[in-house]
């Protein structure tokens, strides 16, 4: 029995030994084992770009995914808890990792599609609903046999932009910040298409509208709705203006009366007491110039007070505006009415409020509000709430109601359809636009929307045959057309205000629209954002023209830009090469003003387009700050023209338009011929001869931004009152500027010659000559006596190259530039000058990878000249001198490029009273330009 008891033990212990579980009775921790990489060798640890982050990710029905990290998120709630708010959340491995870039797709049973989310996405539906250059946000495209859909989706107020160190993600992005959007603005869009053969049709909604995460999703529907702010208007304010300033016949108000929830309130017609809050007064002020919103000021106290003059109604009890100015009309009104109802007082919310005005004349009513928010100035832009059509008589009354609401919304709905077969092309679209307001009341949990209706409808026609071409089009585009959504948020301090702000105002964040100066003050952000589906991007480049973020920050890129960095210079990239052709070194400079550059263009008054508009811009290259509709809003018209083909090198071309500005009254009639001469002489030379002549009647004028005639070197002043910006010694025309028409084309006979012609016979020698001749035969009318307009602009240049020694290249050029643009009554600013440059290059290789180069543009014995025949003391002459070695070679798979140089100028005015605007000055620069794509 000792024996059997003897033999389980010592079986037990070896079990357990066998087994390993003696270890666990032991003190000592081996930890890990030795290893010996010479024979498996090494493993490295996890990926260091994700480091100790990546963590099992799992769906959310908790099923495991993979292991790594969340690059992008977008969580709506609609209630309180667990949290409340819009939240994404793009975090740093979103920038870092996938450069704000993200891409999926998939394919199945002939169906492929892809997801797109980022920061610069290009969308693009027709150009009447949505083209954004730079959408941020996502989109969702599947193509299948003969179709395709589209859809995509935008937070666009607070989207998460690129910062230094994540930070509007912390601010906006974090469910824990206190700044995340608990009311958004959204952007969504389809789009369905069939596309077979040549034909393109399809239907198109899209969607802007806000949101807030305190209310239910049926309280918050694609119409919009409003945040309870807690802040109710104070004032509603009516601009009443003159829509057309130039007739001069006026505008009068001899009635204003507000209903409070649709019962007539009286206001007492007196100027705001801020010591009797209370009381409902009407405040009456008179203007001067354009104003964007009402001009409200706080005091010492920090009040709201109207601090300009109340006006007193003519002894007729009328209120009268003419030309450019205005009267406000500044109704006090309460967040709340007492109201009697079976003999018991109730208190009720203000949730509509209308002005009923007498008016006559060719008014325009603007709508605005005053509300104490954190603004120094809380007030919402002006919108156009009502208006005349077509110019009536300023003697004829009429009763208007206008009902004020702030935007919640915007829906499009379109249908367009297009073709192209066998020389015949055909384009359609259809769009209905419903605009949402609502009032802001102190509650908004059930708002009572007004719906605004407008349309836009266009089709064109074309046919080509051998030698013959028509093309017939129609359009309407209603005069409250708008793809934009007006936006006031207090929240959107948080982009700039606060020390956590990932921005600052105005560099990063801006109010397009704001002024410099409202009624002689700066004005305070207002925080107001425009949003828009349709892009303003006139030069179509990636970047719209105005975004109210310019430009991002950041430590590593230094921040990408937004809004259009380099200028905005359309329909001159003939090249194609990504760079507007009259700035190709991507400043905000044209290159006809920069030395050695301005060989090769000129300035727009010395090259021929048409104009079809008659504003004197070729129409190619305008610049507006509207949306890039394919018609302007608020006309309607038709176009039809004929070309014929004459010869192989002569096209000739006849047709007529007609558009009408139906508010304002105003039509343009055109009708034209043009024969154009377009021949090139093999191994000798190139001709183009353009001979056209208009007649045209047109009312209607066209602003777009333009170099005006504001040189330094012409202000009346010869020392500038203002020190000079480096921008402004380098461009003498200054940054582009919002111009008027100048309305030379109301009733004229307009004939235009033009010829070009280019030597290229020789190798080492070519020249141009180009000359533009321009004759406007203006008949009288109400606005203009009888006249004679005549325009001369010449451009000769040419170029001669030598090789006198080994691989030397010297290159000499001259470019003589001559305009004379006057009138027979003096009634427009005459032009009389002319410049010449020489110009003086030599280059000469070192090696294949340095060579040096030496510039002159102008020399001590032959200077660049200005000369004027028209302001006096106003010629110069100039001298740029610039040499360096520039190395290019290859570093890291990339090409690099180094400049070093020195570059001296000179500028010496010929009058003594401009000597202080002489210019002499020197720079060493060194440069270094890096290729972005590797060269393998």
């Amino acid at each position: 029995m000792k024996d059997r008891f003897v033999s389980l033990t010592v079986t037990g212990f070896l079990i357990a030994v066998l087994s390993g579980q003696a270890d666990a009775q032991l003190l000592f921790k081996h930890g890990e084992t030795y290893t010996n990489y010479a024979f498996e060798g090494y493993r490295a640890y996890e990926s260091l770009i994700f480091g100790r982050t990546r963590t099992p990710q799992f769906d959310n029905l908790g099923q495991f995914v993979m292991n790594g990290v969340s690059v992008y998120e977008l969580n709506e709630y609609r209630t309180i808890d667990p949290v409340s708010g819009s939240i994404i959340t793009k975090p740093s491995l979103y920038d870092s990792y996938l450069n704000r870039l993200v891409i999926s797709g998939d394919n199945y049973s002939g169906i492929n599609t892809k997801l797109i989310i980022g920061d610069r996405v290009r969308a693009k539906f027709t150009p009447l609903t949505l083209d954004l250059a730079a959408m941020n946000g996502l989109r969702l495209d599947s193509s299948f046999k003969n179709g395709s859909v589209v859809l995509l989706a935008s937070r666009v107020d607070k989207p998460v932009f690129e910062a230094a160190r994540n930070a509007d993600n912390s601010i906006h992005g974090d469910e824990k910040s206190e700044f995340r959007p608990r009311w958004s603005t959204y952007l969504l869009g389809g789009d369905v298409r069939t596309q077979r053969g040549g034909l393109d049709a399809g239907v198109t909604w899209v969607n802007q509208y806000r949101t807030d995460s305190f209310k239910s999703l049926d309280e918050s529907t694609y119409k919009g709705t409003l945040p309870t702010t807690g802040n109710a208007p104070k004032w509603i304010v009516a601009r009443v203006s003159d829509q057309t300033p130039d007739d001069l016949s006026g505008v009068h108000v001899r009635r204003a009366k507000m209903r409070i929830n649709g019962v007539p309130v009286d206001h007492t017609l007196a100027e705001y007491d801020k010591l009797n809050p209370e009381q409902y007064t009407l405040t009456v002020t008179e203007h001067v110039g354009h104003l964007l919103i009402p001009p409200i000021r706080r005091d010492n106290s920090n009040n709201l007070v109207i601090e300009f003059a109340h006006a007193e109604p003519s002894p007729d009890g009328r209120y009268s505006v003419q030309g450019d100015q205005s009267t406000l009309f500044w109704f006090r009104v309460p967040g709340y009415v007492n109201t009697m109802g079976d003999a018991i007082e109730d208190t009720v919310i203000v949730d509509k409020v209308s002005v009923d005005f007498d008016v006559s004349g060719d008014y325009k009513i603007e709508l605005a509000e005053v509300f104490n928010g954190a603004s120094a100035n809380p007030a919402t832009y002006f919108y156009r709430a009502a208006y005349a059509d077509g110019n009536p008589n300023d003697e004829y009354f009429q009763r208007v109601r206008v009902r004020y609401g702030r935007q919640t919304g915007r829906t499009l709905l379109g249908a367009h359809f297009n073709l192209d077969l066998k020389g015949f092309m055909f384009r359609s679209e259809y769009v209905h636009n419903l605009s949402f307001r609502a009032y802001p009341s102190l509650v908004t949990t059930k708002l009572k929307h007004k719906t605004l209706h407008s349309n836009a409808l266009f089709a064109a026609i074309k046919r080509d045959w051998r030698r013959v071409t028509l093309g017939v089009e129609l359009f309407s585009i209603d005069d409250d057309y708008s793809t934009g959504l007006s936006v006031q948020d207090d929240d959107f301090r948080s982009y700039f205000q606060f020390l956590t702000s990932p921005f600052i105002y105005p560099t990063n964040f801006n109010e397009p629209r704001l002024p410099d100066s409202i009624e002689g003050e700066r004005p305070a952000p207002t925080n107001t954002i425009e949003f828009n589906s349709v892009d303003d991007n006139d030069d179509k480049d990636p970047f719209p023209d105005s975004y109210f973020l310019r430009k991002t920050t950041s430590l590593e890129t230094g921040g990408r830009f937004i809004e259009d960095p380099d200028g905005i210079f359309p329909g001159l990239d003939l090249d194609l090469n990504g760079r507007p052709d009259i700035n190709e070194n991507n400043n905000r400079i044209p290159d006809y003003f920069e030395p050695f550059l301005l060989y090769r263009v000129n300035p727009d008054a010395y090259d021929f387009g048409e104009d079809m508009n008659n504003n004197g811009v070729i129409d190619e290259r305008e610049d507006d700050d509207e949306p890039d509709y394919p018609y302007e809003v608020g006309q309607r018209g038709w176009n039809a023209f004929m070309q014929y083909r004459l010869t192989p090198y002569n096209l000739f071309t006849a047709g007529y338009h007609r558009t009408q500005a139906r508010s304002l009254g105003d039509e343009a009639q055109t009708a034209y011929v043009r024969l154009e001469y377009d021949r090139e002489i093999p191994f000798w030379a190139k001709i183009k001869a353009v001979g056209r002549t208009k007649r045209v009647r047109d009312d209607i004028a066209d602003r777009v931004f333009g170099l005006g005639r504001s040189a330094i070197y012409l202000e009346p002043e010869p020392i500038p009152l203002f020190s000079l910006t480096n921008e402004e010694l380098r461009n003498p025309l200054g940054i582009a500027v919002l111009q008027d028409d100048p309305m030379l084309l109301r009733n004229s006979w307009f004939h235009t010659v033009y010829v070009k012609a280019t030597l290229k016979r020789f190798e080492s020698f070519t020249a141009e000559l180009s000359v533009k001749r321009e004759m406007n035969r203006q008949q009288a009318t109400s606005f203009q006596n009888k006249n004679v307009v005549s325009d001369l602009a010449i451009v000769y240049k040419s170029q001669y190259l030598w090789n006198p020694w080994k691989e030397l290249l010297i290159r000499s050029q001259i470019k003589w530039l001559h305009r004379r643009f006057s009138d027979d009554l003096d009634q427009i600013v005459s032009v009389n000058e002319h410049y010449i440059f020489p110009i003086l290059r030599l280059e000469y290789p070192i090696s294949d990878r340095t060579s040096v180069k030496i510039g002159a543009q102008g020399m001590p014995f032959l200077p660049s000249r200005y000369r004027n025949r028209v302001s006096e003391g106003v010629d110069f002459d100039s001298r740029v001198y610039l040499a360096q070695v520039n190395n290019t070679s290859m570093y890291l798979g990339y090409q690099v490029n180094v400049n070093l140089g020195y570059e001296r100028r000179f500028r010496e005015f010929l009058s003594d009273d401009r000597q202080q605007q002489n210019k002499d000055y020197s720079q060493v620069f060194l440069r270094v330009i890096a290729g972005l794509r590797p060269l393998f």
